[in-house]
């Protein structure tokens, strides 16, 4: 830690340091140093914990009680991201024969107990849907019915292109022991030995491999000899599996040799790692199966992700047992703000009050900003809007007070652009319910609970008072504070202003290129850049209306956009817009302006001593970021 003169950076680090204050780590992952970082986008987010996690060395001393696990918001934005696909492909799957008809719009209502329909249990007749079958290859009955295949989707077991995919996935990434988990739980025993011996192979391979390079491998526990023993031994357990004579001698001598391996060091219930966390996992289930509490030993089992043990419980327990069960787990992740239970709740009500938990419990308003951003709230949910918001205050806040405003500026880039996404698809569900209306089905529910038929995509022509009433439920947009005028005619500049105004040379203007070097309206030269010395740049208006017209005609009237917003221009990059300081009014282009304060603290224009960047505050020195230490 540096001095306490640094100010806020004297906790800053390049890298991931045990125990470091949660402030420390909010401030390290929106620096916009690395390729990942933490944002609105959730493969970046996945990337960037990948990484931490890669660079973590436990010494055993962290704190767990005072540090949100890394593995827990992993999985909380993987769930994210799945959701977020299946939402944006629910229209293309519809008609699908290969892949399910995703039930959920959003977060919001992507939860599991959402998806299973458990919400309202006094008018519950969906557990006439729920199929119970014998499993030949467990001895003992799953459940399967549409709902819980999209709960399964949810949680990550089921993928696009079915459960080998999945495995491969946990296989790349080093899971062994969780891929033959999961196939075991399918009833696939085979899948299960093959997994573990590829690990074991893949292990010994390695191994061979750091020896020729005389290396030494990070994590001892996972690339060690003993471990690939580990993983041939849980094999031969599952192949000696013989559920059809559960009581025979023989079984009863398997089931001794697999009691006495889980007494193994490497596999005992003291051990942390949760790659032999599943291994111990497999071997409890297949010991116990067909016992009234058999199955408690993996719900309850928190060494698992809650995420599998979810799934787990989806395929596993009867609806009123899963609902219990369910309700169990959202109490206990609310009482430890366990992050994870959002897959249950999805981000209603209930998932607003665990993510405050969390935040009580761990102080990281940063997920919590980033992960609210994604949700359009409904106007009701008062009190849910007013925390949001407050998150997102917090959060701003802190960036600004730590001089971090490129991270601060691209967090807002990046939650605009998803609320532009997040209203044109709401949008287009206002339209295709109030346009077309729903088909009933007759006598029948559909696949996910549902009593009616998904219509197709078509075009629809909405009235300009429907088109009124679909865009009340949004928040109206503040117009500019701020504009520049041109210094000869003050003709604003702002591209909305100047379609709006009248008698502009429409023919001289169709014959000039997008971006102009003079005003529109005097054609008179505009400001020079204080840099280059070239001219700033403003956007045609009439080949940015011209354009803009092209692409609502492609789009039809579903286009929800108004007349000033902006978000489509793509004419002119933000490295040249305008740019000036509020105090000497000079300026000039953006990215000319960072690359001289890098290098300065006085304005490029000669003769002006004005401080542009830090006038009127105190610059943080960052020692970290200066010399490259860690």
């Amino acid at each position: 830690i540096g001095s306490t003169t640094s100010g806020p950076s004297a906790m800053e680090k390049l890298k991931f340091s045990p125990n470091e204050d949660i402030s420390a780590t909010m401030m390290r992952r929106a620096r916009c140093l690395h390729k990942a970082r933490y944002s609105t986008d959730a493969s970046a987010n996945l990337q960037m914990l990948s990484e931490e996690q890669l660079n973590h060395v436990d010494d055993g001393n962290e704190d767990d009680s005072a540090t949100p696990t890394r593995d827990e918001l992993w999985r909380l934005w993987s769930w994210i991201e799945r959701v977020e696909y299946w939402s944006s492909e629910r229209e293309d799957t519809a008609n699908a024969d290969d892949l399910p008809n995703w039930p959920a719009k959003g977060l919001i209502d992507a939860g599991v107990s959402k998806l299973l329909r458990l919400e309202n249990p006094e008018r519950d007749d969906f557990h006439l849907l729920d199929v119970a079958s014998f499993s030949e290859s467990l001895h003992c009955n799953t459940y399967d019915s549409p709902m819980r295949h999209a709960a399964l989707t949810s949680c990550g077991w089921i993928g696009r292109f079915g459960l080998r995919n999945v495995l491969a996935d946990c296989e790349a990434h080093g899971h062994f022991g969780r891929s033959a988990a999961l196939a075991v739980w399918h009833g696939d025993l085979g899948e299960t030995v093959a997994a573990l011996q590829r690990g074991s192979d893949a292990i010994r391979l390695k191994l061979a491999e750091k020896k020729d390079r005389a290396q030494q491998p990070k994590d001892s526990a996972l690339f060690s000899s003993q471990y690939a023993e580990t993983l041939q031994l849980v094999a031969m357990c599952v192949a000696g599996y013989s559920g059809s004579d559960i009581q025979s001698n023989k079984a009863s001598v398997w089931k001794n040799a697999c009691e006495g391996l889980l007494r193994r060091p490497d596999l005992s219930d003291g051990t942390r790692n949760t790659h032999v966390s599943y291994l111990r996992a497999v071997c409890i289930f297949l010991i116990n199966i067909g016992r009234e509490d058999g199955l408690d030993k993996i719900l309850y089992d928190e060494t698992l992700s809650l995420s599998d043990r979810v799934a787990f419980a989806c395929r596993f327990l009867s609806r009123n047992d899963l609902k219990t069960y369910l309700d169990i787990c959202i109490q206990e992740c609310l009482s430890k703000g366990n992050v994870e239970g959002i897959l249950i709740t999805g981000l209603d009500k209930k998932g607003i009050s665990l993510m405050q938990s969390y935040v009580d419990r761990y102080s990281d308003v940063q997920t919590a900003a980033l992960v609210s951003s994604r949700v359009i709230l409904p106007a009701d949910w008062i009190v849910e809007r007013v925390v949001c918001s407050e998150w997102l205050d917090s959060y701003r806040d802190l960036l600004n007070t730590w001089q971090m405003w490129h991270s601060r500026a691209m967090f807002d880039v990046g939650r605009a652009d998803l609320m532009r996404r997040l209203k044109d698809k709401q949008a287009e569900d206002i339209v295709g319910s109030s346009g077309r209306g729903a088909m009933p089905l007759q006598g029948r529910r559909g696949p996910y609970g549902y009593n009616y038929v998904q219509p197709k995509k078509q075009p629809f022509h909405a009235s300009a008072s429907s088109r009124q009433s679909d865009t009340d439920m949004y928040l109206p947009s503040l117009p500019a504070q701020l504009c520049a005028r041109c210094n000869y005619c003050n003709a604003t500049l702002p591209l909305s202003s100047l379609r709006r105004q009248e008698g502009i040379a429409n023919s001289w203007l169709s014959r000039q290129k997008p971006v102009l070097s003079c005003c529109p309206q005097c054609r008179k030269p505009l400001p020079r850049c204080a840099i280059c010395l070239l001219p700033l740049g403003c956007l045609n208006p009439y080949m940015e209306l011209k354009r803009e017209r092209n692409r609502l005609s492609r789009a039809g009237a579903n286009g929800m956009h108004g007349s000033d917003d902006l978000s489509e221009l793509a004419n002119m990059p933000f490295a040249e817009w305008f740019t000036w300081c509020m105090r000497c009014k000079h300026g000039g282009h953006a990215h000319h302006l960072v690359g001289w304060f890098s290098n300065h603290d006085t304005c490029p224009v000669s003769g002006c001593d004005c401080r542009c960047q830090f006038d009127g505050i105190q610059r943080i020195s960052r020692p970290a970021l200066d010399n490259g230490n860690d």
